[in-house]
């Protein structure tokens, strides 16, 4: 399916034993589901791309006997460079497992916080949404281009980040699923579960259903 725009972005940390963790503090929020907002209040300015990479990977041919024979199917291994306005700064550094050290610094840990993902598009007819979902995944931050203001503009540098997509037990051992909210089994609750066990956000599905 075609989609057009990016309607937004949620994100969460698993905790060691897989669920959400569904605390402000050790977590994001006490949902265990967190939304990149366009509110200032909560410190966010929203999302302005998801390049997703990797969907797929090329197969390779087998030849046999002088002809082809058979193709591989290799795992895909899919990564998404993401592009925020601003995410609020507390959340970006515990995404990127970084641990404060108390004098309003963050720094760089030997850990990895593995993180869910969904990444909100719409489709081009109906404007129902698209979920790319990510079960399992590392975000980080590779740089920062800073540059100055010039006499006739402001020169700002937004938050990239990127998203390596790991296995996920939920989707069949393969990274990602897609989910379409025009799919007539479309269970908006059976998702948020599936990709982040243990939340508290979506506590029903609001999305009616045909059969």
């Amino acid at each position: 399916m075609a989609t057009i725009g990016l309607w937004g972005i949620y994100t969460g940390i698993r905790g060691n034993d897989g669920n959400v963790v569904c605390d402000s503090k050790k977590g994001l929020s006490d949902e265990g589901v967190y939304f990149v907002s366009t509110d200032k209040n909560a410190g966010n300015l929203g999302s302005k791309t998801a390049n997703i990479t990797g969907l797929a990977a090329t197969p390779t041919k087998i030849d046999g006997n002088n002809q082809v024979v058979d193709v591989t199917n290799p795992p895909s291994s899919p990564s998404v460079a993401w592009t925020a306005n601003e995410i609020n700064y507390l959340v970006k550094q515990k995404i990127l497992g970084r641990e404060s050290n108390g004098k309003g610094g963050y720094v760089d840990t030997d850990d990895t916080v593995e993180c869910p993902l969904i990444i909100v598009s719409q489709s081009t007819i109906s404007r129902k949404k698209v979920f790319f979902c990510f079960g399992r995944g590392v975000f980080n931050e590779a740089s920062h281009n800073v540059q100055t203001n010039t006499s006739t503009a402001e020169t700002r540098d937004d938050d990239n980040l990127t998203y390596t997509a790991l296995t996920y037990d939920k989707f069949g051992g393969k990274p990602y699923a897609v989910f379409y909210e025009d799919d007539p089994q479309f269970d908006e609750k059976a998702m948020f579960d599936m990709v982040f066990p243990g939340q508290k956000m979506v506590k029903e599905n609001t999305v009616s259903q045909s059969v």
